[in-house]
């Protein structure tokens, strides 16, 4: 990756700042985070699963704001269940069965799977011809050579995220945005090095 996780994090900060959304994704944070907090206790949980398609949207939502700086809008997360539901809730509960199967296996290959999976719903935001399962394996392809990169990114934090354990995990509502934010440019920068490189390949055939 071109950019320092420090370059990365300051223009995230920046984005969500200048842009004016910051507290607007915080609230779709609370939204989802009530939501599912609400949903988890009833029927086992099964109803919780409903409740993936407003992590998409919240996700889509992010990667607006730091490609053209829109404000994110809370009707998204319910808007979906309309406009998107099947191929929202399809992305994102494989990613979340392939993790927790890869998890059984042993901690580690589960958190490498986690971050070859992390890229899922931006690439079938900017695909919506591929399947769920399309889409996830275009993130592996993105995420080779760069989950490291994206952990190191995520270690970054980890004072934020220490700050937020002291207030015993409500400070999380605050942050993730800003972490967010950080994977939405990660994203960014991971497609526009493919799309370089893609170029590069082009010009030497």
């Amino acid at each position: 990756m071109k950019s320092t996780c420090k370059e990365m994090r300051d223009s995230a900060w920046n984005t969500l700042e200048k842009s004016g959304g910051y507290w607007y994704a915080v609230l779709l944070v609370l939204v989802v985070t009530a939501i599912a907090a609400a949903a988890s206790g009833v029927t086992a949980g099964v109803l919780s699963l409903l409740v993936l398609p407003m992590s998409y949207a919240y996700a889509v939502e992010i990667l607006k704001l730091v490609r053209e700086g829109k404000v994110p809008q809370i009707e998204s997360l319910f808007n979906i269940y309309r406009d998107n539901f099947q191929k929202s809730f399809l992305v994102t509960f494989l990613v979340v069965l392939f993790t927790m199967l890869w998890s059984l296996l042993f901690f580690i290959p589960g958190v490498i799977m986690a971050y070859a999976y992390s890229m899922s719903v931006f690439v079938a935001n900017d695909n919506p011809e591929l399947t769920a399962m399309e889409a996830i394996q275009k993130s592996k392809e993105l995420m080779q050579g760069h989950k490291w990169d994206l952990f190191v990114l995520d270690l970054s934090f980890i004072g934020w995220i220490l700050l937020c354990c002291l207030t015993f995990g409500l400070g999380f509502v605050l942050l993730q945005p800003y972490i967010d934010a950080a994977h939405a440019l990660f994203y960014q920068e991971l497609i526009g090095e493919k799309e370089n490189n893609k170029d590069v390949d082009t010009e030497i055939v």
